[in-house]
């Protein structure tokens, strides 16, 4: 076969393949990650198949070149910089510094938003714009979750204020970098740092105006079935704490939001036989031995059991509260999750008590909270359970397998979440604060000072293997790899060449 054949069987072959990726993306009929595998696949056949051999005759895309953009130094930064920003998620430290920065804005949501968006848009110049918005996305989760706001409504505006203040410097885009190279490959002068920084301030200014004035208006709300269904924002649970050698709560006097938690209300305090409701007396104070009625959300009931180590949950009586520090300490492990679960219809648990049953002994898990189609039940201890309950738990990976095995528990798909480790949060947030203040000095590259924070927090045990394992995307992976191996293609083959050269014969 002639060479100049060779070559016209390339381009359009890589035409196909570019066109069904973007197809196969845009689609989703097929999971990403197959269609990327797809292409890859497809990519490597073509050219063993039908090599592409340079002037000395070697293959110019073996497998060696198109497997190459696996290794780019720009996925890795993104995949690595994941492992942290689950790290930060895992063990608290996010939600300890969103914590202190949401008291002090009180409820102006629209405030906290427009300070993470700002913040967005200044580092953005600076610092490649996907590793923002990676770090971002984590805090902007516990935003909208804190003010029972759709997701939907700030993740694609977050995008474009990454992509337009990206513009703004030569370092602040990829394609930026890109464009500059190709200049000096052309024999012209680079770009400079601030080249773009008067025409991107304009085109910054329009797309943020636009996104402010116009996308509230586009954007809808989009909940998933388990948000409306099953673990709803709006949701709560009936809790019963025992106040132990508590030091942030002794003491101190009797109120609604006696645990100063998002989410979380003091419904009745049980002292002795004595059950105090309110409104509560001014000389009021919490005392050791104390039994706490609250109603909480799912995520109030979590951040309560890191909160106050020492505050001790008691649904099913005497037999819930650990007996000493090593199992309290148990409790509070890395391997905990909190999930839901419901008491299916026809269950033999129903009809009796957690007591009863010995729910800790028999399962593995500590009930944290009960809600009973949404009403509020004063006493927990010696109420029975009925068809329908729905109750938090908290317990290992393994407890939780065993009980989807429980034909009369449901454990709600959507549900689980990790409970934070609160003696990790601090080294969680020196090591993310390191590798940032590394990676914008320069002293590493970005790639190498994201991969040597996830270690850090893999060796100083904020994160175990498997965690890590689960935090890395494999959708972003192997779409960005495959990508790239079909660049490689478009230029080694001529086709992005062949494609210009069209256009500027069409449109002179």
């Amino acid at each position: 076969m002639p060479e100049v054949s060779t070559m016209t069987f390339h381009i359009w072959a890589t035409y196909a393949l570019v066109i069904a990726a973007i197809v196969g993306f845009a689609s989703e009929r097929i999971r990403v990650e197959i269609t990327s595998l797809l292409i890859m696949a497809a990519l490597l056949m073509l050219f063993e198949f039908f090599p592409l051999t340079g002037p000395n005759g070697e293959n110019l895309l073996n497998a060696h070149n198109l497997l190459a953009g696996f290794a780019n130094p720009a996925l890795i930064a993104v995949v690595a910089l994941l492992i942290l920003g689950n790290g930060l998620w895992r063990s608290g430290a996010l939600d300890w510094t969103l914590g202190r920065f949401l008291s002090l804005i009180g409820k102006r949501r629209f405030f906290a938003l427009g300070i993470c968006f700002a913040t967005v848009f200044v580092a953005s110049p600076f610092v490649n714009n996907t590793p923002v918005v990676v770090i971002f996305i984590p805090i902007l989760e516990t935003i909208v979750r804190r003010f029972s706001m759709a997701p939907s409504k700030v993740m694609m505006p977050l995008s474009f204020v990454a992509i337009l203040a990206g513009m703004l410097t030569l370092i602040g885009s990829s394609t930026n970098l890109l464009v500059s190279g190709a200049l000096s490959q052309l024999g012209r002068e680079p770009l400079g740092f601030f080249d773009f920084t008067i025409p991107g301030l304009i085109l910054a200014a329009v797309g943020v105006i636009y996104i402010i004035l116009v996308g509230p208006r586009l954007l809808h709300r989009r909940n998933s079935p388990i948000e409306r269904f099953i673990a709803g924002d709006h949701r709560r649970f009936i809790t019963q704490f025992t106040v132990g050698d508590e030091p942030k709560l002794l003491g101190l006097q009797v109120q609604f939001n006696l645990l100063r938690i998002q989410g979380a209300r003091l419904i009745l305090l049980q002292r002795g036989e004595r059950a105090l409701s309110p409104p509560y007396g001014q000389n009021l104070t919490i005392q050791k031995g104390d039994v706490l009625v609250v109603m909480a959300t799912h995520d109030a009931l979590t951040e309560a059991q890191t909160k106050f180590p020492n505050l001790m949950f008691s649904m099913s009586g005497e037999d819930d509260i650990p007996s000493g520090e090593e199992e309290r300490r148990a409790l509070l492990s890395r391997n905990q999750v909190v999930a839901e679960v419901m008491i299916a219809p026809g269950s033999r648990l129903a009809g009796y008590t957690l007591e009863d049953v010995g729910f800790r002994t028999r399962y593995g898990c500590l009930v944290l909270g009960i809600e009973r189609r949404s009403q509020v039940i004063r006493r927990l201890i010696g109420n029975s359970l009925r068809e329908g309950d729905v109750l938090v738990v908290q317990g290992d990976r393994q407890a939780l397998d065993s009980m989807r095995e429980h034909r009369g528990i449901i454990v709600l798909d959507g549900t689980e979440r990790p409970l934070p480790v609160p003696r990790s949060a601090k080294l969680a947030g020196a090591i993310f604060f390191g590798t940032i203040v590394v990676a914008s000095t320069g002293t590493l590259p970005i790639a190498a000072a994201a991969v040597v924070g996830s270690t850090l927090m893999l060796i100083s045990g904020v994160l175990t293997l498997n965690q890590a394992t689960n935090a890395m995307d494999r959708r972003i992976f192997l779409m960005v790899g495959a990508s790239l191996a079909l660049g490689a293609a478009m230029l080694k083959t001529g086709a992005a060449a062949y494609l210009a050269q069209s256009l500027l014969g069409l449109l002179g």
